[in-house]
C-alpha cells in the first residue's frame, strides 16, 4: 500500500548515496542490518534480524525517486513470530535501483536506508566473488574480513555478490552477528547469493558431530543447491560439504562425499543443458586445487559435466588463498582469501595450474558482456596478512590493487566458431566437449575412482 512521504535527514541520505548505511552501533549484535537475496528482474527478498517481535514495515521506492523527494512511495508490512525475517518485494522493474528502509514497529529507527538493483535484461554488468570470511583462532573477522568487505562496499556498480561459504567460523549466534556487522556496508547496496561451507556446521564447543548449520539457514533459508539467471547467463550454486561424513567420522567438520556429489548430478545436468549465453558455477570445495595432480576425485562427476557442457568458469573457496587453473580452456578460480587463516600453496600442482598467491586478502571482480561473449576477472587485493593465524592487524594498502586480470569467453563453442584456426587445433574430446550425454561407462569409472579416493579425503583444511 502507499505511505505518506517521510523526510529523511540529510546525513542519512548522504550515507545512502555513498552506499554505506550502518546499523546503530550499540545494537548490531541483536539487530542484523538488512541484506538482499533471491533478486530477479521483478522481485527481491529483504532479510534482517531484529531484537523485537511484532509488525514490521518495509518502505521502498526507486532510488531516483528517493533522491529527488527524500521519501518512499510504497510500503509492505509483515508480522513476525521469530527474530529472523524474510519479506519479498514484487512488481519491481528490471535493471532498476531501489532504496528501502526496514522499520520494526517496536524499534522503528534501528536501521538506515539501504539499496539494491534488480537484475537487468541485458549486460554488461559486474559481480564480486568472495569466500571464507571466517575468523581465525587468535583473531576476529574485525581484523581481516572487515577490510575486504569495506573495499567491496566502495566498488562502484556491483550488481551482486557470490559468496562461497564459511561466513563464520562456528554455527554460533555471536559469530554470525560479527559477520553481518563487518559485512554491513558491503551488503547495504547489493544482493548476495551464498553457498554453504564446512564451517557453517562447526560446533563452537568442538563436539563430535556437526551442527544443523542453524544460523546459515536463519540467514539464507532455502535449498542448498539452486540457480538463477542474469541477462542470459546462468549461475549454479552447489552443495559440497557433506555433514553425514562428519557424523561417520565423529567430528563436527563436514567433508566432501561421493554420495552428495552424485545426488546432485541429475539436477546439475538439467541446469547445464540450456541455450543460455554462459554458465558459472559456485561451490565451497574446489574441483582443482594444489596438492592434487588430477581433478579432486570426489567431484569428478561434476567436473565431467562442466567439461561436457563447456561452462564459462568455476568458482570455489575452502582453500584460504587465491588459485587459478585452466582445464581445456575453462578457468577454475579458488577465491578463499576473504579473511580466514591463510593456506600455504602445496608444491604438488595439477597440470592446469596457472597462478596463485597466499597471505593476500581480497576478492574476485568479474565483468560479463554477453553481447561480446566475454568475461573479465580481476583478482583484487586489499592487503596482506603477516602470518597464518596471528592477531596482528594486516598490512592494508592505501587503495586496493589488481593482482591479475584475465579475459575468457562466456560460451566456448561460440568462441571456437568465431576463431576457426583455434578450433582446428582442438583434439576430439578436448575443449569441444564430450557427447551431449555422459556415457554410463564413463560415469561408472568416475564413481570407482572417487570411491577409491575417499580415504585420501581426510587431508588438510
Amino acid at each position: 500500500m502507499t505511505v505518506k512521504p517521510c523526510r529523511i535527514f540529510g546525513t542519512v541520505l548522504l550515507l545512502c548515496m555513498i552506499g554505506i548505511a550502518p546499523v546503530l552501533a550499540d545494537t548490531w549484535e541483536n539487530n542484523w542490518a538488512p541484506w538482499v537475496t533471491n533478486t530477479t528482474t521483478t522481485s527481491a527478498t529483504i532479510n534482517w534480524r531484529q531484537d523485537t517481535i511484532g509488525t514490521e514495515s518495509i518502505a521502498y521506492a526507486k532510488t531516483d525517486y528517493y533522491f529527488r523527494t527524500g521519501s518512499f512511495d510504497t510500503t509492505v508490512t509483515t508480522s513476525s513470530t521469530t527474530p529472523y525475517l524474510h519479506a519479498q518485494l514484487t512488481g519491481l522493474e528490471p535493471g532498476t535501483s531501489y532504496t528501502y528502509l526496514v522499520k520494526p514497529s517496536e524499534n522503528p529507527g534501528v536501521f538506515s536506508p539501504r539499496a539494491f538493483r534488480t537484475m537487468p535484461n541485458s549486460g554488461p554488468y559486474t559481480f564480486v566473488v568472495i569466500s571464507d570470511a571466517q575468523e581465525g583462532s587468535t583473531y576476529s573477522e574485525d581484523q581481516r574480513f572487515h577490510y575486504v568487505a569495506d573495499a567491496i562496499a566502495k566498488e562502484p556498480d556491483v550488481l551482486f555478490i557470490l559468496s562461497g561459504g564459511d561466513h563464520a567460523r562456528f554455527d554460533n549466534f555471536s559469530r554470525w552477528s560479527i559477520f553481518f556487522h563487518n559485512a554491513d556496508g558491503m551488503l547495504s547496496n547489493t544482493s548476495i547469493f551464498p553457498a554453504i561451507g564446512n564451517h557453517e556446521y562447526h560446533d563452537i564447543i568442538h563436539g563430535d558431530a556437526p551442527t544443523p548449520a542453524t544460523y546459515y539457514h536463519y540467514a539464507f533459508p532455502g535449498p542448498l543447491n539452486y540457480s538463477f539467471d542474469v541477462a542470459g547467463i546462468r549461475y549454479i550454486i552447489l552443495n559440497s560439504p557433506d555433514p553425514n561424513e562428519a557424523i561417520l567420522s565423529h567430528t563436527d567438520n563436514p567433508t566432501p562425499s561421493l554420495n552428495l556429489t552424485v545426488s546432485q548430478v541429475s539436477w546439475l545436468q538439467s541446469q547445464l543443458d540450456n541455450r543460455l549465453l554462459g554458465i558459472f558455477t559456485l561451490q565451497h570445495n574446489p574441483n582443482w586445487l594444489d596438492g592434487w595432480t588430477t581433478v579432486e576425485p570426489l567431484y569428478a562427476p561434476w567436473d565431467a559435466l562442466y567439461q561436457q557442457y563447456g561452462i564459462s568458469a568455476s568458482f570455489a573457496g575452502h582453500i584460504h588463498a587465491y588459485e587459478r587453473y585452466a582445464v581445456n580452456g575453462i578457468p577454475y578460480f579458488i577465491v578463499g582469501n576473504a579473511g580466514g587463516p591463510v593456506s600455504e600453496i602445496n608444491a604438488t600442482l595439477p597440470s592446469g595450474y596457472q597462478n596463485s598467491s597466499t597471505r593476500r586478502l581480497g576478492y574476485l571482480k568479474v565483468t560479463v558482456n554477453p553481447m561480446n561473449n566475454s568475461a573479465t576477472a580481476q583478482e583484487i587485493v586489499v592487503g596482506y596478512a603477516y602470518s597464518d593465524d596471528d592477531n596482528r592487524i594486516p598490512f592494508i594498502f592505501p587503495l586496493p590493487v589488481t593482482d591479475e586480470t584475465i579475459t575468457f569467453p562466456l560460451k566456448r563453442s561460440l568462441f571456437l566458431e568465431s576463431n576457426p584456426k583455434i578450433a582446428a587445433t582442438v583434439p576430439e574430446g578436448g575443449t569441444r566437449g564430450l557427447s551431449p550425454f555422459l556415457p554410463a561407462a564413463g560415469l561408472g569409472v568416475i564413481l570407482v575412482i572417487g570411491a577409491g579416493a575417499i580415504v585420501l579425503l581426510k587431508k588438510r583444511r
